[in-house]
């Protein structure tokens, strides 16, 4: 029988999961041992490098493990959902009457091809459900799923702060866990060593995948997280910033809830880094990861005595560091032939129209998955296929172990850049190295991000604003030198520069790239242990 209502029906709620373990606040190592693997490849350098330069073995064991890993659950309630149904089981419904929609703007469609209808986007008295089911005007017939409330596994893992504040981004992804955060934070110590920033290394976020929620669920998660977070953190000990997942708006609704209720919350504004610059973000921020990639692409081209326009590229992963850097490197006259992302992959030998695709990908309302996919430029090619493409420079910018040795074996390329974090396994590094592919690592590649967020937080702390060319002038000195300052350490080469003694670091032998990087890594953080000693 059809009834005529102004709410929607219930349904049977799903059945909540069985209770997790209690809150763990410095967690015992419980996660498998392939992930386990994920820390132990990722510290090899570290060891190496510690080894070489003879660190001292209390330095060494300050360093080996974070100082702090904090594993927390937080919950929140979700809002209803609209599950299309169709086939069969969408026929039974055919003779029901399509329900009127107030706002189309107050639909908000998820990745998983689910609804969230907000209040009031249905027009009062023209609501018709039946069994639960309820069919929209042009979308097709739905099940009323209720909104329950959801638990979360949440983390941040402060690795060091003996040069400054635990410094590092908040992911929201669906496949972090602790060992990964544990490989991330102590990236972010030899990073923003490596560039020169009196910050340290951390990182945390939450085991979720943000596309299947809606954006006022997102709030409400992200505000109980720090509302969890808000005695970890803080503009002087620990500093988030965006990752995978999260952005600007993110970091918004992470700064008012730790600054809701203070005396004075303006003085607040760097607990976080990375915010939208009208709310206290910095100029370039946005940019800032691709853009310092961008400057060691010069860098490396100025070297080799080669012009960067006209050089071939591909990219993996086309977020926030994937666009930046391809919009930055179109300007420069670079060709950008080929982009990999986790719904697609598409090719154009020569050359994709990199405006058009940045359109398609950020700016079309149907392109849910914000995805390569379908891109009418381009040619569809297999993943396996996308590593054979024939270029000039080869940019992982997506997530972790993208390059393993058999993917090294086939790579057509005279250069990689790692945007991402840890893209290359320590096999791969080797079967770069045996054909030949020269290497810039991440540690210095994808700096410019937590630079610029040390810039932030000056200004900040200053309250002051600067120029996105302040910014970018800094950005460069800070990305070329240090580069530089690598690979004199690489060339095991002793000379003096206007901003670096080369002398103080170099090993007496020559290395690879990202062994040197490490070596400049250890050395600015040993020096810290070596002056100041260590408290009893």
């Amino acid at each position: 029988m059809l009834r005529r209502s102004t709410s929607l029906d219930s349904c049977r709620r799903h059945e909540l999961p069985a209770s997790p373990p209690a809150v763990s606040v410095l967690a015992s190592k419980s996660e498998s041992s392939d992930k386990r693997d994920m820390y132990t490849d990722a510290m090899r350098v570290f060891e190496e490098a510690a080894d070489l330069v003879h660190l001292d073995r209390r330095i060494r064991l300050e360093l080996e493990e974070p100082d702090y890993e904090h594993i927390f659950w937080i919950s929140a309630r979700l809002q209803d959902r609209l599950v299309p149904i169709e086939g069969v089981e969408a026929d039974t419904y055919a003779d029901l009457p399509a329900s009127d929609i107030q706002d189309k703007g107050s639909i908000e469609p998820l990745y998983d091809g689910k609804l969230i209808l907000h209040a009031g986007a249905l027009r009062s008295g023209s609501v018709y459900t039946r069994e639960g089911v309820i069919r929209l005007r042009e979308r097709g017939v739905f099940r009323i799923v209720r909104g329950q409330e959801e638990r979360f596994k949440a983390y941040r893992i402060q690795h060091n702060k003996v040069r400054g504040p635990y410094k590092g981004g908040i992911r929201y992804h669906q496949d972090v866990s602790l060992d990964l955060f544990k490989v991330l934070a102590a990236e972010m110590t030899w990073k923003t060593a490596v560039v020169g920033v009196p910050l340290g290394g951390a990182k945390g976020g939450i085991k979720i995948d943000p596309r299947l929620y809606s954006r006022q669920e997102l709030e409400a998660i992200t505000l109980r997280y720090m509302y969890k977070l808000k005695n970890l953190i803080g503009p002087d000990f620990d500093i988030p910033a965006p990752d995978v997942g999260t952005n600007t708006e993110t970091m918004a609704w992470l700064y008012r809830q730790y600054s809701d209720g203070e005396r004075s919350p303006h003085h607040l504004r760097g607990v976080v880094t990375g915010k939208d610059v009208r709310i206290g973000g910095s100029e370039g921020r946005l940019r800032a990861t691709g853009q310092g990639l961008v400057y060691c692409v010069e860098e490396w081209f100025e070297q080799k005595g080669r012009s960067l326009a006209g050089a071939r590229y591909m990219l993996q992963g086309f977020g926030n560091v994937g666009t930046s850097v391809a919009e930055l490197l179109h300007a420069k006259g670079a060709v950008l032939v080929a982009v990999d992302d986790a719904d697609g992959t598409i090719y154009a030998p020569e050359g994709l129209d990199v405006e058009a695709l940045v359109r398609y990908v950020h700016r079309t309302p149907s392109n849910l998955k914000r995805s390569v996919s379908g891109f009418p430029g381009g040619e569809a090619i297999s993943k396996h296929d996308f590593w054979d493409v024939d270029v000039d420079v080869c940019i992982p910018a997506a997530l972790g172990r993208a390059i393993d040795a058999s993917t090294a074996e086939r790579l057509r390329a005279s250069l990689v850049v790692e945007g991402a974090n840890h893209p290359t396994t320590p096999e791969a590094d080797l079967v770069l190295a045996n054909r030949g592919i020269e290497l810039i690592p991440d540690i210095v590649a994808n700096a410019g991000g937590v630079t610029v967020s040390y810039y932030e937080w000056i200004q900040n702390k200053r309250m002051e604003h600067w120029t996105e060319g302040d910014v970018n002038a800094r950005l460069e000195q800070a990305i070329k030198s240090n580069y530089r300052l690598i690979l004199d350490i690489a060339a095991n080469r002793s000379r003096k520069t206007a901003t670096y003694d080369s002398s103080l670091f170099v090993a007496g032998k020559t290395l690879p790239v990202r062994l040197a990087a490490m070596v400049l890594a250890l050395r600015r953080i040993e020096a810290h242990y070596s002056l100041e000693g260590f408290s009893q």
